[in-house]
């Protein structure tokens, strides 16, 4: 299942004070301290424009300069869904191109509880299927090889990890590393509130919640958002 870890957010003074900008004139300085509590009336305009959910008004604006960066698990199934959001960048995240030996070997089970037995099977004959043909083609692969014969298992190397590759489930679970921003995260949680994965989009939506004054400063909340469990 989707989870998030170790949550940095950075910008979130810098940000608030950006909001008063334009009503200022002359010099400015966003780096000062801002106090977070409701004695301070900016405080509180920041609440009321950042839970703004009116379309095109654009008074919300200010939480794209709160930065977030964590690490995040996810299925195959659902990265397709994340990314389709522009101001979400993926740092770098886990290959099946570079470590699917780790994965396989290293007494792990990179799957979610979706994924039937009988699918794990399948790609371990898959991953051992392709580990042959590797074999195979470095012991055929030498100062007087071959040619032909080195063409030909490089190929049947390749089509079995063509082969592995491809019939990985939608339920390999991987970590990656992303940054986006709070505006970004307050579209999502908007959108993908319910979603029919409702699993994971509602727990990546209650981590989300749980980061540094996000309900405050964006309104919402498990109540607003209706978040009901399967």
């Amino acid at each position: 299942m989707v989870e998030i870890r170790n949550v940095e957010v950075y910008g979130l003074d810098r940000a608030l004070n950006a909001k008063g900008n334009s009503f200022n004139v002359g010099d400015i300085n966003t780096t000062t301290t801002f106090e977070k509590t409701d004695e301070n009336r900016q405080w509180k305009i920041a609440k009321t424009l950042g839970s703004n959910r009116e379309p095109h008004q654009s008074h919300d604006a200010f939480l794209k300069g709160i930065l977030v960066s964590f690490d995040l698990r996810y299925s195959q199934a659902f990265t397709p869904e994340l990314q389709r959001y522009h101001f979400l960048e993926i740092v770098m995240s886990q290959s099946t191109m570079h470590s699917l030996k780790k994965f396989m070997e290293n007494g792990l089970d990179p799957y979610s509880v979706y994924v039937t037995e009988e699918s794990k099977a399948q790609v371990r004959r898959l991953y051992e299927d392709f580990e042959r043909t590797q074999t195979e083609l470095k012991e055929a692969d030498t100062g007087n090889a071959d040619t032909e014969l080195v063409k030909k298992l490089r190929r049947a190397n390749y089509e079995a990890f063509m082969r592995l590759r491809h019939n990985i489930p939608g339920g390999f679970e991987m970590w990656e590393t992303i940054t986006t921003n709070y505006l970004q995260l307050k579209t999502i949680c908007i959108q993908r509130a319910n979603h029919r994965q409702r699993e994971d989009w509602n727990s990546f939506i209650r981590s989300c919640l749980s980061m540094p004054h996000f309900s405050e400063l964006t309104g919402l909340t498990e109540e607003t958002l209706k978040l009901c469990d399967i």
